[in-house]
Order: C-alpha cells, then sequence, then structure tokens
C-alpha cells in the first residue's frame, strides 16, 4: 500500500474524516446518494446522531452489515435464495458505507471494503443469475469487475460505468435491475476505484481511463460478440460512457448529470475534494475527457436533475447540442446531482431504450 501514499496535502487525514462525518450530521442531502443504492432512511435517521467519529460510524453500520447477514443464512438455510441474495447484498452495501468514510486507500479501508467483498461473494453464490468475478489486465493494469448473466433470454449488455468515489458493488441495484430486463451486466472498477484501487493499487488518470473504457468495451464484446453493447454511467462515470461512446463496438448510451468538461474549481465541498485527492494521480490535471469534438456522438439520452448544483446546466446543454442524432435529453425539475430519487424510474426508461423503443417514448 506504501506507493499509495499521497504526497502532503492540505487537510490531515482525520480532518477529512472528521468533516465527512460532520456532513453526513449536518447536510441530509448527503444521504439521498446512499438511500438510493440501498440504505436504509429509517435507519440513518435513526443513526446518524451515534456515527459522529470513526468508531461510531463503522461500529453501527457494521452492526447493521451483520443483522442483515445473520438474516440471509437463515434465508439461504431454509432454501429462500430471493431472499437470501437480498440480505448479503444489504450486508455488502453496509459494509461498503463503512468502507467509504476512510480518504486514504489504506489498510483500514481495506479490510472494511473486503469484508464488502466478502458479502456479495455470498450473495452471488445463491443467485439465481450467473454472476462472476473478473479480473482484467489493461495496458498493465488489473481491473477488478463482475459479471451477472440472467437466466433465459439475453437481449444485450449493459457496461456500467460508476464515478469515481464509487465501488461496482455500491451500483448492486443497477446490476440487478438490468438483469430483471434481459441485459447482462459488467461492472469493473476503473483507476481509482474499489478493487481496482485498494486491492490493485491504480490511481486515476486521463491515460488510464481512456485504456479502461476501451478495454472493457472490448473485453465485452469479444465475450458476447453477439449481443449489441449500451453503456450507462453516472456523474464522472456518466462522462466516460459519452466518450466510449465513440468505439464502434458501442451501440447506445445513457448517461445521467456527467459533467461537460473537467475543471479543478467544480462546486466540491473542501473535504470532498481532498478525498478525491487520494483517487487521483493529480487532481489537477484531473481524469476525465475534454470533449473537445463531440459531432460523432450519437444514439444517446441525457439525464440532467434540474437542481443539480454540481453540474452546469448550460453548459451541459450545449455540449448536448453539439452531438448528432439520434439524441433526447430528459431533465427532472425536482431532481438534484444524479437524478437519485427516479434513478430505478431512468434504469427502466434505458432499458425500454435499448431494446428497441422509440427514444421519444421512454
Amino acid at each position: 500500500m506504501e506507493k499509495l501514499q499521497n504526497k502532503l496535502r492540505k487537510m490531515p487525514t482525520n480532518e477529512i474524516i472528521d468533516k465527512t462525518i460532520f456532513a453526513s450530521v449536518m447536510d441530509n442531502g448527503f444521504w439521498h446518494r446512499w438511500i438510493a443504492h440501498g440504505v436504509d432512511e429509517t435507519f440513518i435517521n435513526s443513526s446518524k446522531s451515534k456515527m459522529v467519529n470513526v468508531k461510531g460510524w463503522t461500529e453501527i453500520l457494521s452492526n447493521k452489515a451483520m443483522e442483515h447477514s445473520n438474516l440471509a443464512k437463515g434465508f439461504e438455510k431454509s432454501g429462500d435464495a430471493q431472499l437470501a441474495e437480498y440480505h448479503y447484498g444489504k450486508a455488502g452495501i453496509y459494509y461498503n458505507l463503512a468502507q467509504w468514510v476512510f480518504p486514504e486507500p489504506n489498510q483500514d479501508r481495506l479490510e472494511w471494503y473486503n469484508r464488502c467483498l466478502e458479502q456479495f461473494n455470498l450473495a452471488d453464490n445463491v443467485s439465481e443469475d450467473k454472476v462472476s468475478r473478473h479480473t482484467l489486465t489493461i495496458e498493465g493494469k488489473k481491473y477488478g469487475g463482475r459479471i451477472r448473466i440472467p437466466k433465459g433470454e439475453k437481449l444485450g449488455v449493459v457496461i456500467l460505468v460508476m464515478p469515481t468515489d464509487s465501488t461496482k458493488e455500491e451500483f448492486h441495484l443497477y446490476e440487478q435491475d438490468f438483469a430483471k430486463e434481459g441485459y447482462v451486466v459488467v461492472s469493473f472498477d476503473g483507476t481509482g476505484q474499489g478493487e481496482t484501487l485498494l486491492v490493485n493499487g491504480h490511481k486515476a488518470d486521463l491515460e488510464s481511463w481512456e485504456d479502461f473504457i476501451k478495454g472493457i468495451v472490448e473485453f465485452a464484446a469479444s465475450k458476447f460478440s453477439d449481443l449489441p453493447i449500451n453503456l450507462f454511467g453516472t456523474s464522472s462515470g456518466g462522462a466516460w460512457a459519452i466518450e466510449g461512446s465513440r468505439h464502434p463496438y458501442v451501440s447506445k448510451v445513457v448517461t445521467v448529470s456527467p459533467p461537460p468538461k473537467y475543471a479543478t474549481n467544480i462546486k466540491l465541498p473542501d473535504y470532498f475534494r481532498e478525498r478525491m485527492s487520494n483517487m487521483l494521480v493529480d487532481f489537477e490535471k484531473g481524469h476525465l475527457p475534454s470533449f473537445d469534438d463531440v459531432s460523432e456522438i450519437k444514439d444517446i439520452v441525457v439525464f440532467h436533475g434540474g437542481k443539480d448544483l454540481l453540474i452546469n446546466g448550460k453548459e451541459l446543454v450545449e455540449l448536448y447540442d453539439q452531438f448528432s442524432s439520434e439524441k433526447r435529453f430528459i431533465t427532472y425539475d425536482e431532481e438534484g446531482h444524479c437524478c437519485n430519487f427516479k434513478l430505478g424510474e431512468i434504469r427502466h426508461r434505458s432499458a425500454e431504450w435499448f431494446k428497441g423503443g422509440d427514444i421519444y417514448d421512454i
């Protein structure tokens, strides 16, 4: 893990953690992302006053994880695979949130993340879908990933492209929803994310993400050569989904709240900027595409939250206007960044379009 240690930073690690936890207590919007990804809102509302330091944070979340894991074991023993998978996945999500509070890719964070991986392995073992883990090497870097193959007819492939400050496990609901719609789901941690950062030690930069997007598309196309390849990305992952659409193997793309350009002055809280610096090779240079020429990009749907405070809506529309047809821009006026409370609907609408529905009917 030594190679992952940052240069001198402006904010000490303990201060980053304290500010992160303070935001979780004071800012209700902090939890929207986690509730959208499976954390129980009632539990958070009743517990966050006890999660005021690292010890409280990890203890409360790990106790909740163990509660779900024990329920899963009971359901597995009784032969209810569906509920067993559900509760193992819930346990994994709480362990994932426990690791997230640590800003550095250190041993403490890795230990909590490994608990997350263990629970998802148990969930995968009882799933009715065929779920496997895979390590893909691209330009000398190892990327950890998941592949979910649903039962029945396969209509295509959906590659999930996650935001930098996320893990593939956090997006398990996306994975399950697209699988229910008949899609093989491929989700890998890019550089700066999950396994690829914490286990394999690769921080993010522009070059590695260019290699990753190209490599993951070609991997999916070679493994599922008879199926169309679609991309679904959110936030910074949405920017890379746009860039990935240039690849000739890609059929259609959906992007949610993509930053139209990288700027170091983006409206991020100071603690979050410091967190990001631990995941990037160089925060000032960033790791997002520049979108100098997007005229060849087409077959794309862009979702935007009308109350998004992180993305400049005017700049996003200007970017969208440069795309070629077929394209559509959809705004949820009351949603913020990533349209968290409409994501289930967005995934369904996206699947309908991937299936061949009219882009203006979804």
